[in-house]
């Protein structure tokens, strides 16, 4: 998976199990692929500063956090680390 507004990706590492995905901002992490999509998801709500005044992209935030199992700090914390 790639995505149109960042440079993050999530690429399928592994056929036949659950976990088969990394995500690039989450390198030491395998997921699912729902779990992949919601850290793309993340990468693209944070490419830019439209989120902080967007409670849509806000609450697709926390869902897609909540998906990975983190808190959407320091999944904002990481990916406009890495924008930056």
């Amino acid at each position: 998976m790639t995505s149109d507004l960042t440079a993050e990706s999530a690429q399928k590492v592994a056929d036949g199990w659950e976990l088969g995905w990394r995500v690039s901002w989450l390198p030491h992490r395998l997921v699912s692929r729902g779990q992949a999509l919601a850290g793309m998801e993340l990468a693209e709500i944070f490419s830019g500063r439209h989120y902080q005044q967007d409670v849509v992209l806000a609450v697709r935030a926390i869902v897609s956090a909540d998906e990975l199992g983190i808190a959407v700090e320091e999944a904002m914390a990481v990916l406009t680390r890495r924008e930056g």
